[in-house]
């Protein structure tokens, strides 16, 4: 089976290795990411609910949807009806459930598919966001595109995801905690190296946070900005689809 690259030419792992490394720590997803944040990540996708701008009555596509914790913070947020999607069904699984459990299931829906090939007409949603689930994707240009193509004229994409800071004060240890210890603590807590070394190097192979604006702008998005969280090691990019559309 072939590596695909991404942007940089670096070689990431297949889409079908991607998702099988997720089902495999779909139980421990939550857990892991509560203590490699240091639990800051629920305010995080707080601040990304809001930056879609949506309320009551829209509906928003959540792409790379994992186990539900942002399609959860849309809803609790802003009122909005939310759309999940995707590849990994062991992950979709502990969504669903997780759903059930907060009373949410007439709100928060899911479908098994790709980001690449989502399943909707143009222009069908309000929004999407996708937290922590774009540089997992094997092609960011045609993903950024595919976001564009379904949501409606006027509407936003929000994307939260872990970066690298720009500045190289900060850059040089960040590296080190990518490189050592967060593939180390996948294999504390999951019993899983493979998957967090690909986390790790996931996040170092993925665009720069101008980069990324350079990206979405091609893709057709305007008004495109971006927040730092966490001194660079996370940042929320926000653009918005022309009102007369492409």
């Amino acid at each position: 089976m072939s590596e695909t690259k991404n942007y940089t030419g670096k070689a990431i792992q297949s889409p079908e290795r991607v998702r099988t490394m997720f089902d495999a720590v779909s139980g421990r997803y939550d857990l892991l990411n509560r203590i490699l944040t240091l639990g800051r990540d629920r305010r995080w996708r707080k601040l990304a609910a809001k930056s879609a701008e949506v309320s009551t009555g829209s509906v928003v596509l959540d792409a790379c949807c994992g186990t539900a914790d942002l399609a959860l913070a849309i809803n609790a947020e802003t009122g909005a009806r939310i759309v999940g999607i995707d590849f990994s069904p062991d992950m979709l699984k502990i969504a669903k459930e997780k759903i059930v459990r907060a009373g949410k299931d007439d709100a928060i829906s899911f479908i098994e598919a790709s980001v690449d090939d989502i399943p909707f007409d143009d222009d069908s949603f309000d929004a999407v966001t996708v937290g922590w689930g774009l540089r997992n994707t094997p092609d960011y240009q045609a993903v950024l595109e595919e976001f564009y193509r379904v949501v409606r004229p006027g509407g936003r994409m929000v994307c939260l995801e872990s970066t690298e800071p720009e500045t190289a004060l900060l850059r040089i240890p960040y590296k080190f905690i990518l490189s050592n210890i967060v593939p180390l603590a996948g294999r504390m807590f999951s019993k899983d190296y493979g998957a967090y070394k690909y986390l790790s190097d996931s996040i170092q192979a993925f665009p720069p946070q101008k980069e990324l604006v350079s990206m979405m702008e091609k893709a057709g998005w305007v008004d495109v900005s971006y927040r730092n969280l966490l001194g660079g090691a996370v940042a929320i990019h926000v653009g918005r689809k022309p009102s007369s559309g492409h």
